[in-house]
């Protein structure tokens, strides 16, 4: 069922985004024909129109992900939904799948458009062969694979964080009957405050308990394998735990404090 559930969200932000990234491509295309052929006003026109498309389509990614979650859970389409013979775990985690596939698949639409304009000016793929594109890095084969592994899995990770910290704020607002909406925009700014205020105390009380000097070293540490490393598993590490707590407040919401409009 969850697979069914992805399936129909997939398909209901399929009709949105496909002709913005059919667009973005389009426009990166003739832009990088106008800078070979140096037409210079015409690219500038080009560059603008693709620079929309790409806040529009980063907006858009938040924007849908935040409507189709509310729309479809926390107001009268709730009601349809919470009849269906599925556990609220599948119709939170459809949601998130969904959006997260989303949100990387135009992150990567963005890279390569950038990389189509770009390659009007200059020739990408020789440039990153002369360069030997990690040869200025020490560091092996295998470790850079690794590193680009851990990397890629704390992305997902830190991109389900912030998609789940927005459920669960949307989540709170059922606390109230009136002024939902409020309710939820403040229960994220007070989070992410709070969150921002114990990362800035936990810095400022290491500093303070005689800690500048291992904080010099472990910053130094960070140009090596293993710095690298231990930086992206520990971002990864925390990143989880506060998937953790916001998958909890939204499960508990949905499940045991109910309050559909």
């Amino acid at each position: 069922m969850l697979g069914k559930l992805m399936k129909y969200e997939f398909i209901a932000m399929e009709r949105i985004f496909l002709p913005m990234f059919g667009a973005l491509i389009i426009i990166s295309i003739v832009n990088a024909i106008l800078g070979r052929l140096g037409l210079t006003t015409p690219q500038v026109i080009a560059i603008v129109v693709s620079v929309l498309i790409i806040v529009g389509i980063l907006i858009i990614v938040y924007v849908l992900t935040i409507q189709r979650f509310w729309t479809n859970l926390m107001s009268n389409e709730g009601y349809l939904m919470m009849t269906l013979p599925v556990s609220v775990d599948k119709l939170i985690l459809s949601k998130l799948f969904v959006a997260t596939i989303w949100s990387i698949i135009s992150t990567i639409v963005v890279i390569v458009a950038v990389i189509i304009m770009a390659s009007a000016e200059v020739n990408i793929i020789r440039e990153l062969v002369e360069f030997g594109i990690f040869s200025q890095i020490p560091l092996a084969g295998h470790e850079i694979a690794l590193l680009l592994f851990g990397t890629a899995v704390m992305a997902i990770i830190a991109s389900f964080a912030n998609i789940l910290l927005i459920y669960a704020c949307m989540a709170l607002g059922m606390m109230v009957n009136k002024y939902r909406i409020l309710v939820a925009v403040g229960s994220y700014i007070a989070i992410t405050t709070i969150m921002q205020i114990v990362a800035t105390v936990t810095i400022f009380l290491i500093s303070a308990l005689g800690g500048l000097e291992a904080i010099d070293r472990w910053a130094n540490n960070l140009t090596t394998y293993g710095g690298m490393n231990a930086m992206i598993w520990m971002i990864t590490g925390i990143s989880l735990v506060l998937c953790a707590v916001f998958y909890l407040v939204t499960r508990f919401m949905m499940s045991r404090r109910l309050n559909l409009q």
